[in-house]
């Protein structure tokens, strides 16, 4: 039977081959905006778009353009439906970034005003790949 050794590597080889491992292991997030089931007739006027994902938060732009300038709410709720957050604004242009944990996974808006509702699901997925390479010397 033969005995199979592993030469050490030098502090130098570690070192590019740690960087190598960890360039080519990442993780990535996708958020998803779908709109689903509006009861406002126009959904032009609302919006929701993801900006970035930085240091385990999820950065999502919320527009809304109240054309008779009244009261609005803006709830966002987690995956089971519990409530992250609310409030009541009011104005005609409403333009804020808002964000929340990565790890919620699944973030439903909601803009509700006196017209309807508008529904925004945003969703967040981790994939983590590593990938080793072998090359002959």
């Amino acid at each position: 039977m033969k005995t199979i050794t592993l030469k050490a590597f030098s502090l130098v080889k570690k070192t590019a081959f740690m960087l190598l491992v960890l360039s080519i292991t990442y993780v990535s997030a996708t958020a998803n905006t779908s709109d689903s089931t509006p009861t406002s007739d126009d959904d032009e006027n609302a919006s929701v778009s993801c900006l970035k994902m930085e240091e385990g938060q999820v950065y999502f732009n919320v527009k809304f353009e109240n054309t008779d300038g009244g009261r609005f709410d803006i709830l966002v709720n987690d995956i089971n439906g519990d409530n992250l957050y609310r409030s009541t604004f009011t104005g005609k242009n409403f333009n804020r970034v808002f964000r929340a944990p990565v790890e919620n996974g699944k973030l439903v808006i909601i803009i509700r005003d006196t017209k309807g509702n508008h529904k925004f699901e945003l969703t967040t997925e981790s994939k983590m790949v590593q990938q080793i390479l072998v090359k002959r010397m």
